[in-house]
């Protein structure tokens, strides 16, 4: 043990002498002081305390130090980095390089050349808490996203900044928060189109669920997780309903899942004519709501009265027919028993969705027929006296 423990600190003492020697003949052209020309100055100091310190410039750079290497930027990172050069070149970021769009990143961009720390140093420039920055350097470019139509608009990217998770990782350095790897990937990001991509819609959910694991497992079993699992598409994922970049906890009034705001966001498919032909469902949900007293609370922005939310669930949402369903008639006594105390027996059978415009609401029906009538015979009568009224004057005049 001890003599295998000796034997690899020689060696270790030989790399660092081997790779001492190298930079020192290097460094007479690129030391500070020492570069002339176009040779790129190297800081001794940040390679030494870099995690690469104990390579030689020959490992990283394909050049012969003994003839001219002027332009020569080859560097190898793949030669130790196999893996996540592998997928960086699956990613879109090789993709722009290979179009000759200089500003898309390379290795370099993101981890720093000479000075390359491990990303859990927190002075790394890949670490958790620094990497959006490096992300938002490309991604809030109106000019760089001006010129490539698949990036999303830097303002969309500029919401994160604004976001439950923005706020939580770059305002008040919480290490739980997610940075823009933690969804997209890192090497191999991909586009949310490509089935691959842990944004992709199918894999939003997972993706989701590294944090929230529990809400997870509640949506996969629920009617959308259900659908979107077995391949119906249109089935809302996460994102459908909380947004993408531009999260906000529930309780912001500027969220989708603001009590005021479910209705609308429950709408994007339950109004939604494809939708609703598609797969059957029924089409009057949200507008039936809005007619009912919860309905007409929330348009007047009152948080007290119920919302979709309420009585179907947030990500528990199951069919009627379940007996895990909110609504079930074996459960629903207790949801409306929710903000409805003493309630009388009957008070759980009675319609819900029912709309004015037809006879089987009954009592809203006949007050709205009742109206309707009256108004109407009372605009008659008016616009009777105001004729009889005017030949009246004008009989006086003659």
């Amino acid at each position: 043990m001890t003599r295998n423990f000796a034997l690899t600190l020689v060696l270790l003492f030989l790399f660092a002498a081997v790779a001492m020697a190298q930079q020192d003949a290097c460094l007479v052209c690129h030391g500070p002081g020492m570069a002339k020309g176009k040779a790129q100055a190297v800081d001794p100091a940040a390679l030494t305390g870099s995690i690469h310190a104990s390579l030689t410039c020959t490992d990283c750079h394909a050049v012969d130090p003994k003839v001219n290497h002027a332009g020569n930027r080859v560097v190898y990172c793949a030669k130790c980095h196999e893996q996540e050069a592998a997928g960086f070149n699956k990613s879109p970021h090789v993709e722009g390089r290979k179009a000759n769009i200089e500003k898309l990143p390379t290795c370099i961009t993101c981890h720093g050349g000479h000075a390359i720390l491990p990303h859990s140093d927190p002075n790394s420039r890949t670490s958790h808490l620094n990497s959006v920055k490096i992300c938002i350097q490309c991604h809030e470019d109106q000019q760089l996203t001006d010129q490539l139509q698949q990036l999303p608009k830097a303002s969309v990217i500029k919401s994160y900044e604004n976001s439950v998770h923005g706020q939580a990782l770059m305002q008040h350095g919480s290490e739980k928060a997610p940075a823009c790897i933690d969804c997209h990937g890192s090497h191999s990001t991909l586009a949310s189109d490509d089935p691959d991509s842990p944004v992709y819609k199918t894999h939003i959910a997972a993706t989701c669920g590294r944090c929230h694991g529990d809400i997870q497992a509640e949506y996969v079993q629920s009617v959308h997780g259900t659908a979107l699992g077995s391949g119906v598409t249109e089935s809302p994922t996460c994102t459908n309903c909380h947004g993408e970049h531009n999260i906000k906890p529930h309780l912001d009034p500027e969220s989708r899942v603001f009590a005021t705001a479910i209705s609308k966001t429950c709408s994007d498919c339950h109004a939604a004519e494809k939708v609703v032909a598609k797969f059957g469902l029924k089409a009057d949900r949200i507008a039936t709501f809005k007619e009912s007293f919860h309905g007409v609370g929330t348009e007047f922005g009152d948080t007290r009265v119920a919302n979709c939310a309420s009585c179907h669930g947030v990500h528990n949402i199951y069919p009627q027919a379940d007996s895990r369903s909110m609504i079930n008639a074996a459960n629903i006594e207790a949801t409306c028993g929710n903000c409805h105390t003493d309630l009388p027996a009957s008070f759980a059978s009675a319609q819900v969705h029912e709309s004015a415009d037809e006879k089987e609401s009954g009592g809203e029906w006949y007050v709205r027929q009742f109206y309707i009538w009256f108004i109407s015979i009372l605009i008659l009568a008016f616009i009777v006296y105001r004729v009889l009224e005017y030949k009246r004057r004008i009989k006086r005049v003659e």
